[in-house]
């Protein structure tokens, strides 16, 4: 069966060939009249002409194909991340593939990234790449295609729209405080060193936001850090750590968690241990989910301006591939603490 060609299309249409490709491959800065346009696109569909991609991507030098990369996994606040981007790939004409780097080990970071630039896509975007993660991303650059790094942690060298915590995690301390709460606990990742964190809270940027927020208001207010150490991954996990916790060392009257998927674990194992929130126990998220928001009691949380940080994104990858050698851009956007029924005691 012959395949259509643009040489059919060209000759149904009465245009030239050059004329198809502008058309079929949205090319807005060739004049081309509209009814001219109309009439090859009717000739393609009226013939089943399905352009070839890796074609399209010679003749055009792009392939409409963007990657957005995440740090190990993909939980429920990366996936209104995810859902935000591609919306905007989309109306623009673009696609998105989506995925991880670094989740089967550190080691895999390098190759991961490797793999993209080399793949079929005009463009990445990276978000919130880990520390841990940095040095091999910083050996790749300058990449051979454009990198904009998002989030709380970003990539120097590349683009990149920075989440400023700081400020909201100190409201949110501050909240916390105000309800004359001594015995407030962080429900966070991994293991801490409480002399190591009180002595590095001040240095800036050396720690999480929220961990040196939490640190410096505890130290501030003269109290004893109590750290719990959950996974910001797996809700199941942190329900069961958090259970053990205060079997074996009572209750904490307020909890700062590092994410709304920990603070969703943490109420749950509080009810399920017989404490009421907010009455018992103040809680606070961060992120700003939206199952926060339905959660009960409704989750006071830092909302991260999701929209606002990947239209950004989506404004320095434009840019960066109309002007491949431009100097870097900075943009930075704040977060906001948002008090609901979680830490306020009725």
């Amino acid at each position: 069966m012959h395949r259509p060609t643009r040489e059919d299309v060209a000759r149904k249409a009465g245009v030239s060939k050059t004329t198809v490709t502008y058309v079929l491959t949205n090319r807005s800065d060739v004049t081309i009249p509209e009814a001219t346009r109309e009439r090859v696109r009717h000739a393609a569909t009226a013939l089943g002409y399905r352009p070839h991609a890796a074609a399209q991507a010679l003749a055009s030098g792009r392939t409409k194909t963007l990657a957005i990369a995440f740090p190990i996994r993909i939980g429920a606040h990366y996936a209104h991340v995810l859902q935000s981007v591609e919306r905007l790939a989309n109306a623009n004409g673009y696609h998105l593939m989506a995925t991880t780097i670094g989740h089967a080990d550190i080691q895999n970071v390098e190759p991961d990234l490797n793999d993209l630039l080399t793949s079929l896509i005009d463009g990445i975007i990276l978000v919130d790449v880990p520390g841990a993660f940095q040095p091999q991303i910083q050996s790749m650059l300058p990449a051979a295609k454009p990198i904009v790094s998002i989030g709380v942690f970003t990539v120097g060298g590349t683009d990149r729209v920075v989440v400023d915590l700081e400020r909201a995690a100190m409201d949110a301390m501050e909240h916390l405080l105000a309800s004359h709460a001594t015995r407030i606990s962080f429900f966070g990742p991994g293991q801490h060193d409480e002399e190591e964190l009180l002595e590095t809270f001040a240095q800036q940027g050396q720690l999480d936001p929220r961990y040196s927020a939490y640190c410096r208001v505890m130290h501030e207010a003269n109290l004893p850090l109590e750290l719990i150490a959950g996974s910001p991954g797996s809700r199941r996990v942190s329900m069961t750590v958090l259970k053990e916790h205060i079997l074996s060392e009572g209750c904490p009257e307020a909890i700062f968690c590092m994410n709304d998927e920990m603070a969703v674990a943490a109420n749950r194992a509080l009810r399920e241990l017989g404490y009421n929130v907010p009455n018992d126990v103040l809680i606070v998220g961060c992120d700003g989910s939206v199952e926060g928001e339905y959660m009960s009691p409704a989750l006071s949380t830092i909302v991260q301006p999701i929209d606002t940080m990947c239209m950004q994104a989506w404004r320095l990858m434009e840019a960066r591939l109309s002007s491949p050698d431009a100097p870097t851009r900075v943009v930075n956007v704040a977060a906001q603490f948002v008090i609901r029924c979680s830490s306020v005691r009725e």
